[in-house]
């Protein structure tokens, strides 16, 4: 039997680097030997390209939710959720690029561009939206009937 939290551990990624990432640029004024900046480009070289890791979180998403419709527990539930909450925010991340234009400090002054960097991204999300409908449907039916649970309890 698998323990949901560390399934859910496991599907998120980069939490650990984005820290360590922010260590050490931290250090102003710091010189960076010539090993880090090859070990920076190895690391970047190395990493999957957005459409690689949109076809795997896709994959994890389709098994999620073939789990769901044979067995629709609030497990399987959070698992087809944090893994469609995953890939519709790398999938908008790496599709559309927000740039507020105009006076002002405040977002409320300017006006916000949104550009389109990469349309395959965006594709890829909207058929994955499009596959997943049936599966939506039921996470919908199980997230009211768990609200409708916690009514009753509270």
């Amino acid at each position: 039997m698998i323990n949901i939290n560390d399934k859910l551990k496991s599907l998120r990624t980069g939490d650990g680097t984005r820290k360590a990432k922010a260590k050490e640029t931290s250090g102003v004024g710091k010189t960076r030997s010539f090993t880090d900046h090859l070990v920076q480009q190895v690391d970047e070289i190395s990493r999957p390209s957005l459409n690689e890791e949109l076809t795997r979180i896709r994959e994890a998403l389709d098994d999620a939710s073939h789990n769901l419709e044979r067995n629709p527990t609030i497990g399987n539930l959070e698992i087809y959720r944090a893994l469609l909450s995953n890939l519709i925010g790398k999938a908008t991340k790496g599709a559309y690029e927000v740039e507020g234009v105009g006076p002002g400090w405040s977002l409320t002054d300017k006006h916000h561009v949104i550009r389109k960097i990469d349309e395959e991204a965006e594709e890829l999300l909207l058929l994955v939206l499009n596959e997943q409908k049936d599966t939506l449907k039921i996470a919908a039916k199980l997230t009211h009937l768990k609200g409708l649970v916690v009514d009753l309890l509270s």
